[in-house]
């Protein structure tokens, strides 16, 4: 064991793996010769301290600054290309091994914790790019005694570069296609002894990939940029104080999903080409409330073209977020008192076309009745009929001819968390960590939908979270005893409380009367672990592993208000090895989840519903492997094998089914592919003249899934694969160099997830999909 005196915990957002949970080799930069026995070597702290990734027995793939850099990993979208069993739906959800939130509402948390600075973020994650990172961790399977709050499917660590004694930095410009622009430097600055400064930022500026053809402008494009401050101050040799503050800005015409899948029938309900009616239930949108106003049929064309679009509205998306987080490491012989203190808050603004399409000439003129009283529809000398109704908040409205929706919704989030924690480093077989989390946090949300109701009433549908709280305590420890030198045990228990509360206001047509309740969730868990190294490059563990999600509300549902609590019972065996002198990496892991009250969430008429389906299995194999045969080349892979099961029906979370079952045995998580494969190779050569040159490929591939439990044709996401390629070129003696690539070479235009949206607007499938083909240049100077 050693303590973590120069790299303190930090973790994964707004984003989400060294492909192969293992070493990344380090090149001197002189003669481009590789040292394998004491650089190729990656430290992680997956267990609150620094320890050589190969003795954790826990599956961890950890990519370093130069693997990240070298694969291009950009973003969260690009972390589930290297790792096993890792995927990203809904470009927010990040899948560990089939596990994945699948709830809604204020008061659910996620299954996969991500830490920033040893944070746990309670919030939506928003990660921005990944930017002068010293490393990302991903964990996978239940964490329950160490992390902050407890998770069932795994962590992302996220480590900051932190300042040094060194005068150092870079600055990197890259140029894209769809005139993308990007910029990342650093700054590293020794103000005096024990007493160092770091400054880093990134910018990135691009067009949309998706054209919206009504008014031909490129949408889901990105304007935004972060920024960092660290500082680190060693006021006595034994004590280490980190400061490190995070801000993020965005303001794009970036859409939670853009393309929308449905064929329109004449009621403006999906047709069951994109719907099936076996589950929750479909119906028409206008609920009689201006069936006789609006033309039958009037539903636009949705074009083919998965980046086309015809939408009345072009998205935005303003985003704030702030993040300071305090480490401060007193070292009392051979303990070690850790505080880690975390302060968040950030603020969000959408607007959207909220039926996703375009609905022309839409209105019969005359006088209708409605629910909202008459309505009075005027004729535009040429028989179409004409209406004045607010389109947002603030009184803004639109005469027009055709039936505009749009959706509104701001949210504010606020937290704070003090975790403290004492662990040892003795030099006999005992050691241990001990300690106590406590973490306070606020969120609040307004979701408001326009509809063309009359001239000054345009507001038909919303969901307003006046409050939603929730105090998380804990105390956990975890105890380490070597048998024999090559026997090791570990075991590892955390208790934890968490208080909920929640007050909102939500219905159909009005408010209604607000929902409040509070409860608490608590449990215990931990873990138990047994590790056998015959060799010191050669490690076999043996790890049964507990966590648990706390359950929440459902606000408005009087058929479902409360859901209750997950857990996973975890059992893995793993390997992991080393071999040729560290020239081959070979990990595998096999392992089962028990998965009990699994949290999943649908829309059901306009609410969100979460229920629990009681038994659920997860089984799997990972393998990650890195070979270095020869100097400068570098080969990589990781597979991973998924077998998951439903193991009991549910009650469904319709009240029209009067309490009836879903047979949902033998179906699917959702989420879960049967396999995820990635490839990667590149070969580092003597170009003359003091340049080396770097080709590299990556390849990456998964199999289909579905994207509900249901397992429903309509829900079915097809398998996918991507191709990118790059060239390197770089100066010898100093950091400097060039990289010309291009990402989906084949320029596929995959689904990667498919929601299903309210039946409001007749319930189409939500598709996101991976980026087109993006190629550029890449210039990086450091000094």
């Amino acid at each position: 064991m050693r303590f973590n005196h120069t790299a303190p915990l930090c973790s994964l957002a707004a984003l989400g793996a060294a492909m192969a949970c293992a070493p990344a080799s380090a090149q001197d930069s002189d003669t481009g010769a590789t040292d394998f026995e004491d650089d190729n070597v990656i430290i992680v702290t997956a267990q609150l301290r620094e320890e050589d990734i190969q003795d954790v027995p826990i599956s961890i793939t950890a990519i370093t600054s130069d693997t990240l850099a070298a694969a291009r990993i950009e973003d969260a979208q690009d972390l589930q290309f290297n790792a096993p069993n890792v995927i990203l739906s809904a470009n927010r959800n990040l899948t560990i091994r089939g596990v994945g939130s699948q709830s809604f509402g204020g008061s659910a948390d996620t299954n996969i914790g991500v830490l920033i600075n040893g944070v746990f973020l309670q919030a939506g994650s928003t990660f921005g790019e990944f930017f002068d990172l010293e490393r990302i961790e991903v964990l996978r399977g239940p964490q329950g005694t160490l992390f902050g709050r407890n998770t069932t499917g795994g962590l992302i660590n996220i480590v900051n570069k932190r300042p040094t004694d060194e005068f150092e930095g870079y600055v990197t410009v890259q140029l894209e296609n769809f005139d993308g622009r990007r910029a990342e430097g650093a700054i590293n600055i020794p103000i005096a002894e024990g007493f160092y400064q770091r400054f880093s930022a990134h910018v990135l500026n691009r067009d949309g990939y998706t054209l919206n053809l009504v008014d031909g402008n490129p949408i889901d494009g990105r304007d935004q940029y972060s920024l960092r401050s660290s500082t680190r101050f060693e006021p006595t040799p034994t004590t280490t104080v980190d400061l490190v503050l995070n801000y993020f800005n965005e303001d794009s015409n970036r859409a939670n999903a853009v393309k929308s899948l449905c064929t329109p029938d004449p009621t403006f309900v999906c047709s069951s080409e994109t719907v099936d009616t076996l589950f929750p239930n479909f119906f028409p949108l206008d609920f009689g409330l201006l069936s006789t106003a609006v033309r039958v049929g009037s539903f636009g064309e949705n074009p083919s073209d998965l980046r086309e679009v015809r939408i009345d509205i072009d998205p935005e998306q303003d985003n704030d977020d702030f993040l300071a987080t305090l480490e401060i490491n007193q070292d009392v012989g051979s303990l070690r008192l850790t505080s880690v203190t975390g302060y968040r808050s950030g603020e969000s603004e959408s607007f959207r076309d909220f039926d996703q399409g375009i609905r022309p000439n839409a209105f019969n003129p005359g006088t209708f009745a409605t629910a909202f009283g008459p309505l009075t529809i005027n004729d535009d000398g040429n028989g179409n009929g004409v209406l004045t109704y607010n389109i947002r908040a603030g009184g803004e409205t639109v005469t027009t001819t055709d039936y505009i929706t749009t959706q509104e919704a701001f949210g504010t989030r606020e937290q704070f968390s003090q975790e403290l924690r004492l662990g040892s480093d003795f030099d006999g077989p005992f050691n241990f960590i001990i300690g106590g989390y406590y973490l306070w946090a606020d969120f609040s949300g307004e979701v408001t939908t326009y509809l063309p109701v009359n001239r000054t009433f345009g507001f038909t549908a919303s969901g307003k979270t006046d409050d939603a709280d929730v105090e998380s305590t804990a105390i956990f420890g975890e105890v380490y005893y070597d048998i024999t030198p090559e026997l090791s045990v570990l075991g590892g228990l955390r208790y934890t409380n968490d208080d909920k509360s929640i007050t909102t206001a939500s219905g159909f047509i009005t408010l209604g009367t607000p929902f409040s309740d509070s409860t608490d969730f608590d449990d215990v868990t931990g873990r138990a672990s047994i590790s056998w190294q015959p060799t010191p490059d050669n490690n076999v563990y043996f790890t049964y592993s507990r966590g648990f999600k706390s359950g929440g509300f459902n606000p408005g549902n009087a058929e479902v208000p409360t859901f209750k609590s997950e857990t996973i019972d975890s059992y893995e065996l793993g390997t992991k090895n080393t071999f040729w002198n560290n020239r081959v990496t070979v990990n595998a892991a096999i392992f089962r989840y028990d998965y009990s009250d699994l949290i999943v969430g649908n829309i059901v008429g306009t609410l969100a519903t979460n229920v629990n389906i009681p038994s659920s299995r997860v089984q799997g194999f990972e393998l990650e492997t890195i070979a270095e045969p020869i100097d400068g080349l570098r080969l990589e892979g990781a597979l991973g094998l998924l077998d998951t099961d439903i193991r009991s029906d549910f009650e469904s979370s319709d009240p029209s089914r009067g309490g009836a079952f879903f047979q949902l045995q033998g179906n699917d998580l959702p989420n879960a592919p049967d396999y995820t494969l990635k490839l990667a190779g590149e070969y580092t050569f003597d170009g003359g003249s003091n340049w080396t040159i770097r080709p590299r490929v990556d390849f990456y591939i998964q199999d289909e899934f579905f994207s509900r439990e249901f397992n429903v044709p309509a829900d079915l996401v097809d398998g996918w694969e991507q191709l990118d390629l790059s060239v390197q070129v770089a100066l010898k003696d100093r950091d400097w160099s060039v990289t010309g690539f291009v990402k989906n070479v084949t320029n596929n235009d995959d689904i990667t997830f498919l929601e299903v949206n309210s039946n409001l607007v007749g319930s189409f499938r939500s598709a996101f999909l991976i980026d087109p083909r993006i190629y550029g240049v890449a210039l990086r100077v450091g000094f």
